[in-house]
Protein backbone atom coordinates (compact mmCIF):
# COMPACT_ATOMS: atom_id res chain seq x y z
CA UNK A 1 0.00 0.00 0.00
CA UNK A 2 1.60 3.09 -1.36
CA UNK A 3 1.31 7.06 0.07
CA UNK A 4 -0.27 9.82 -1.67
CA UNK A 5 3.53 11.43 -1.97
CA UNK A 6 4.86 7.91 -3.11
CA UNK A 7 2.49 7.71 -6.01
CA UNK A 8 3.31 11.52 -6.34
CA UNK A 9 6.73 10.31 -7.17
CA UNK A 10 6.64 7.59 -9.40
CA UNK A 11 3.93 10.07 -11.82
CA UNK A 12 7.04 12.61 -12.10
CA UNK A 13 8.17 10.18 -14.84
CA UNK A 14 7.17 8.43 -18.01
CA UNK A 15 6.82 4.57 -16.80
CA UNK A 16 3.77 2.97 -16.36
CA UNK A 17 2.50 1.61 -13.03
CA UNK A 18 -0.58 0.93 -11.32
CA UNK A 19 -2.36 2.18 -7.99
CA UNK A 20 -3.36 -0.34 -5.34
CA UNK A 21 -6.87 -0.90 -4.14
CA UNK A 22 -6.79 1.00 -1.01
CA UNK A 23 -7.29 4.42 -3.23
CA UNK A 24 -10.28 2.51 -4.37
CA UNK A 25 -13.58 4.77 -4.63
CA UNK A 26 -16.50 2.03 -5.59
CA UNK A 27 -14.70 0.26 -9.02
CA UNK A 28 -12.42 2.89 -9.77
CA UNK A 29 -9.50 4.68 -8.31
CA UNK A 30 -10.09 8.32 -6.46
CA UNK A 31 -10.24 10.96 -8.52
CA UNK A 32 -8.60 13.18 -6.86
CA UNK A 33 -5.54 10.91 -7.14
CA UNK A 34 -5.85 10.24 -10.95
CA UNK A 35 -5.95 14.32 -11.01
CA UNK A 36 -3.20 15.11 -8.76
CA UNK A 37 -0.77 12.53 -10.63
CA UNK A 38 -1.41 14.59 -14.08
CA UNK A 39 -0.98 17.65 -12.74
CA UNK A 40 2.61 16.44 -10.95
CA UNK A 41 3.18 14.83 -13.98
CA UNK A 42 2.48 18.18 -16.10
CA UNK A 43 5.15 20.38 -13.35
CA UNK A 44 8.00 18.10 -13.34
CA UNK A 45 8.03 17.34 -17.16
CA UNK A 46 7.86 21.37 -18.48
CA UNK A 47 9.27 23.45 -15.63
CA UNK A 48 7.29 26.45 -15.24
CA UNK A 49 8.94 27.87 -12.84
CA UNK A 50 8.26 31.29 -13.43
CA UNK A 51 4.56 30.60 -13.84
CA UNK A 52 1.79 29.93 -11.01
CA UNK A 53 -1.25 27.41 -11.86
CA UNK A 54 -4.10 29.23 -12.03
CA UNK A 55 -6.83 26.90 -13.03
CA UNK A 56 -7.51 23.34 -13.61
CA UNK A 57 -10.13 21.70 -15.96
CA UNK A 58 -10.83 17.56 -15.12
CA UNK A 59 -12.99 15.29 -17.05
CA UNK A 60 -13.57 12.08 -15.50
CA UNK A 61 -13.76 10.25 -18.65
CA UNK A 62 -13.91 6.39 -17.12
CA UNK A 63 -13.28 4.07 -14.43
CA UNK A 64 -9.55 3.66 -13.85
CA UNK A 65 -9.25 -0.01 -12.91
CA UNK A 66 -6.92 -0.77 -9.62
CA UNK A 67 -3.74 -3.01 -9.99
CA UNK A 68 -3.53 -2.39 -13.97
CA UNK A 69 -1.01 -0.23 -15.28
CA UNK A 70 -1.50 2.69 -16.95
CA UNK A 71 0.02 5.64 -18.71
CA UNK A 72 0.69 9.54 -18.32
CA UNK A 73 1.14 11.74 -21.32
CA UNK A 74 1.35 15.47 -21.53
CA UNK A 75 0.92 18.29 -24.28
CA UNK A 76 1.78 21.82 -24.54
CA UNK A 77 -1.51 23.47 -25.85
CA UNK A 78 0.09 26.89 -26.59
CA UNK A 79 2.43 29.30 -24.56
CA UNK A 80 2.70 32.77 -24.49
CA UNK A 81 4.59 35.32 -22.87
CA UNK A 82 2.97 35.61 -19.43
CA UNK A 83 0.03 32.18 -20.20
CA UNK A 84 0.44 28.47 -20.74
CA UNK A 85 -2.17 25.86 -21.60
CA UNK A 86 -0.82 22.28 -21.03
CA UNK A 87 -3.00 18.94 -21.16
CA UNK A 88 -2.92 15.83 -19.70
CA UNK A 89 -4.02 12.41 -20.34
CA UNK A 90 -4.19 8.75 -18.18
CA UNK A 91 -5.09 6.30 -20.21
CA UNK A 92 -5.45 2.59 -19.31
CA UNK A 93 -5.90 -0.27 -21.90
CA UNK A 94 -5.85 2.51 -24.57
CA UNK A 95 -8.61 4.33 -23.58
CA UNK A 96 -8.44 7.54 -21.66
CA UNK A 97 -9.88 7.52 -17.83
CA UNK A 98 -8.98 11.37 -17.05
CA UNK A 99 -8.25 14.28 -18.62
CA UNK A 100 -6.81 17.63 -17.35
CA UNK A 101 -5.81 21.03 -18.88
CA UNK A 102 -3.92 23.21 -16.79
CA UNK A 103 -3.65 27.22 -17.02
CA UNK A 104 -0.08 28.52 -15.72
CA UNK A 105 0.35 31.84 -15.77
CA UNK A 106 2.63 34.80 -14.53
CA UNK A 107 2.58 38.09 -12.77
CA UNK A 108 2.27 41.03 -14.66
CA UNK A 109 1.76 44.71 -13.78
CA UNK A 110 -1.60 46.13 -13.42
CA UNK A 111 -4.06 49.02 -11.67
CA UNK A 112 -6.52 46.13 -10.89
CA UNK A 113 -6.41 44.88 -6.95
CA UNK A 114 -9.15 43.44 -5.60
CA UNK A 115 -8.86 41.15 -2.37
CA UNK A 116 -10.42 37.92 -1.63
CA UNK A 117 -12.35 37.93 1.24
CA UNK A 118 -11.08 36.42 3.97
CA UNK A 119 -12.93 33.53 6.13
CA UNK A 120 -13.12 35.11 9.83
CA UNK A 121 -14.62 33.05 11.76
CA UNK A 122 -13.25 29.46 11.29
CA UNK A 123 -15.23 27.00 13.12
CA UNK A 124 -12.86 24.92 15.41
CA UNK A 125 -10.71 21.89 14.21
CA UNK A 126 -11.08 19.76 16.82
CA UNK A 127 -14.91 20.58 17.25
CA UNK A 128 -15.75 18.66 13.91
CA UNK A 129 -16.85 15.22 13.14
CA UNK A 130 -14.05 12.60 11.81
CA UNK A 131 -15.36 11.45 8.76
CA UNK A 132 -15.07 7.54 10.13
CA UNK A 133 -13.73 5.06 7.40
CA UNK A 134 -15.53 1.74 7.25
CA UNK A 135 -14.42 -1.10 5.18
CA UNK A 136 -17.15 -2.10 2.65
CA UNK A 137 -19.34 0.87 3.44
CA UNK A 138 -16.90 3.91 3.27
CA UNK A 139 -14.51 3.97 -0.28
CA UNK A 140 -11.32 2.55 0.55
CA UNK A 141 -9.44 5.83 -0.45
CA UNK A 142 -10.89 7.55 2.46
CA UNK A 143 -8.26 5.49 4.88
CA UNK A 144 -5.60 7.91 3.70
CA UNK A 145 -7.27 11.27 4.12
CA UNK A 146 -8.64 12.61 7.37
CA UNK A 147 -11.81 14.67 7.03
CA UNK A 148 -13.68 16.58 9.89
CA UNK A 149 -17.61 17.65 9.08
CA UNK A 150 -19.27 20.60 11.02
CA UNK A 151 -22.51 20.00 11.86
CA UNK A 152 -24.58 16.63 10.42
CA UNK A 153 -25.26 17.54 7.48
CA UNK A 154 -23.69 13.77 6.46
CA UNK A 155 -24.81 11.88 3.08
CA UNK A 156 -27.99 10.60 2.70
CA UNK A 157 -29.32 12.43 5.99
CA UNK A 158 -32.01 14.00 4.13
CA UNK A 159 -30.83 17.44 5.02
CA UNK A 160 -31.97 20.98 3.44
CA UNK A 161 -29.66 22.53 1.01
CA UNK A 162 -27.39 23.71 3.85
CA UNK A 163 -23.37 24.11 2.83
CA UNK A 164 -21.04 21.10 3.43
CA UNK A 165 -18.24 22.42 5.52
CA UNK A 166 -15.02 21.16 7.53
CA UNK A 167 -11.35 20.12 7.39
CA UNK A 168 -9.43 18.30 5.26
CA UNK A 169 -5.93 17.05 5.51
CA UNK A 170 -3.16 13.71 4.61
CA UNK A 171 -3.48 10.84 7.57
CA UNK A 172 0.01 10.31 6.47
CA UNK A 173 2.60 13.33 6.64
CA UNK A 174 4.15 15.00 3.71
CA UNK A 175 6.71 17.79 2.76
CA UNK A 176 4.81 20.02 1.43
CA UNK A 177 1.04 21.09 0.91
CA UNK A 178 1.50 21.62 -2.82
CA UNK A 179 -1.42 22.13 -5.41
CA UNK A 180 -1.35 18.64 -6.35
CA UNK A 181 -2.09 17.73 -2.59
CA UNK A 182 -4.84 21.03 -2.43
CA UNK A 183 -6.45 19.31 -5.52
CA UNK A 184 -6.94 15.36 -3.70
CA UNK A 185 -7.96 16.95 -0.89
CA UNK A 186 -10.83 19.38 -2.77
CA UNK A 187 -11.84 15.84 -4.21
CA UNK A 188 -12.45 13.78 -1.03
CA UNK A 189 -14.94 15.36 0.09
CA UNK A 190 -18.76 13.18 -1.12
CA UNK A 191 -20.60 15.62 -3.63
CA UNK A 192 -22.55 18.27 -1.80
CA UNK A 193 -25.95 16.91 -3.10
CA UNK A 194 -25.72 13.85 -1.19
CA UNK A 195 -26.80 15.19 2.31
CA UNK A 196 -29.98 15.78 0.40
CA UNK A 197 -30.96 12.36 -0.33
CA UNK A 198 -32.77 10.28 2.56
CA UNK A 199 -31.08 6.90 1.26
CA UNK A 200 -27.88 5.84 -0.71
CA UNK A 201 -27.53 6.45 -3.98
CA UNK A 202 -24.61 5.98 -6.67
CA UNK A 203 -22.87 9.61 -8.02
CA UNK A 204 -20.02 10.54 -9.66
CA UNK A 205 -18.05 13.87 -10.48
CA UNK A 206 -18.83 14.35 -14.46
CA UNK A 207 -16.51 17.81 -14.81
CA UNK A 208 -14.31 20.11 -12.21
CA UNK A 209 -12.98 23.02 -12.72
CA UNK A 210 -10.63 24.26 -9.98
CA UNK A 211 -8.62 27.69 -9.67
CA UNK A 212 -6.07 28.53 -7.38
CA UNK A 213 -6.11 31.94 -5.93
CA UNK A 214 -2.95 33.66 -6.15
CA UNK A 215 -0.31 35.55 -4.67
CA UNK A 216 -1.12 33.04 -1.31
CA UNK A 217 1.02 32.74 1.89
CA UNK A 218 2.98 29.97 2.44
CA UNK A 219 0.83 26.72 3.52
CA UNK A 220 2.53 24.49 6.12
CA UNK A 221 3.18 21.08 4.93
CA UNK A 222 0.63 19.09 7.43
CA UNK A 223 -1.91 21.91 8.35
CA UNK A 224 -5.82 21.47 7.65
CA UNK A 225 -7.51 22.87 4.77
CA UNK A 226 -11.28 24.06 5.23
CA UNK A 227 -14.14 23.44 2.93
CA UNK A 228 -17.51 25.36 2.41
CA UNK A 229 -19.17 23.83 -0.46
CA UNK A 230 -22.49 23.89 -1.44
CA UNK A 231 -25.59 23.07 -4.42
CA UNK A 232 -26.00 25.64 -6.45
CA UNK A 233 -28.38 23.79 -9.11
CA UNK A 234 -29.82 20.31 -9.28
CA UNK A 235 -32.17 18.69 -12.02
CA UNK A 236 -32.32 16.10 -14.05
CA UNK A 237 -29.52 13.64 -12.36
CA UNK A 238 -27.21 16.41 -12.24
CA UNK A 239 -26.05 18.80 -9.82
CA UNK A 240 -23.69 21.62 -10.16
CA UNK A 241 -21.82 22.37 -7.16
CA UNK A 242 -19.44 25.18 -6.16
CA UNK A 243 -17.02 25.33 -2.96
CA UNK A 244 -14.28 27.72 -1.86
CA UNK A 245 -11.47 26.26 0.15
CA UNK A 246 -9.58 28.73 2.84
CA UNK A 247 -6.04 28.06 4.94
CA UNK A 248 -6.45 27.49 8.41
CA UNK A 249 -5.82 30.97 8.68
CA UNK A 250 -9.23 32.18 6.89
CA UNK A 251 -7.18 32.97 3.62
CA UNK A 252 -8.55 32.29 0.23
CA UNK A 253 -6.75 29.29 -1.45
CA UNK A 254 -9.34 28.07 -4.31
CA UNK A 255 -12.71 27.47 -6.15
CA UNK A 256 -13.81 24.49 -6.97
CA UNK A 257 -16.72 23.87 -9.50
CA UNK A 258 -18.36 20.08 -10.26
CA UNK A 259 -20.80 18.88 -12.27
CA UNK A 260 -22.02 15.52 -10.82
CA UNK A 261 -24.04 13.02 -11.56
CA UNK A 262 -26.49 11.22 -9.61
CA UNK A 263 -28.47 7.97 -9.69
CA UNK A 264 -30.91 8.51 -7.36
CA UNK A 265 -33.86 6.80 -9.20
CA UNK A 266 -33.70 3.86 -11.58
CA UNK A 267 -34.50 4.62 -15.39
CA UNK A 268 -35.91 2.22 -18.21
Amino acid sequence: MKSFQEYLTLAKSSKAFAIDDSWAQGRSVFGGLTAALLLTHIEANTGFTDRELRSVNVHFCGALIANEVFDLNHQVISSGKSVTHVQAMLTQAGQIKTLITCCFASERPSGIEVNANRHENLPVLSDANKFPFIPGVIPNFIQHIDIRLNGKNFPFSGSDNQPITGWMKFEAPSDELNDSNILALIDAWPPAVLPLLKQPAPASSVTWNVEFIHPRSQLEANSALFYECEVAQAQSGLAHTEAKIYSSSGELVALSRQVVAVYDQKTN
